[in-house]
């Protein structure tokens, strides 16, 4: 079995690819966020690659583990869902920076972290 199937196995391909979406949206509105208020550096992309690392190795991690072990299915969709929490709040982070109006519960919680 070659490298790509073995994964198609392993993951849900509905959400890798919600979060391949979600990842790309963070990216592109974080750099539209920078250079709006003018604090773009190329050298903090490496930083966002990181956590671009981190999201779908996590992901794929606790995914092999479900593969293996069945019980820990429950696990990979708890991680799933709280990576998208992570991504979504990333997002709304930057619509923020964009001067987005948001709910005060909303604005509330983002200042929080």
């Amino acid at each position: 079995m070659d490298m790509l199937n073995f994964v198609k196995s392993v993951v849900d391909a509905g959400q890798l690819q919600i979060l391949a979406y979600l990842v790309m949206a963070n990216l592109i509105l974080g750099v539209i966020a920078a250079v709006a208020k003018d604090t773009f550096e190329l050298n903090r992309l490496k930083d966002f690659w990181k956590r671009v690392v981190m999201v779908f190795g996590s992901y794929l991690a606790v995914s092999l583990a479900s593969k293996a072990m069945a019980d820990l299915e429950v696990m990979r969709t708890s991680v799933w869902v709280a990576l998208l929490a992570f991504l979504v709040a990333q997002i709304v982070g930057n619509l923020k920076e964009l001067g987005l109006p948001l709910p005060d519960k909303i604005s509330k919680f983002i200042e929080r972290k």
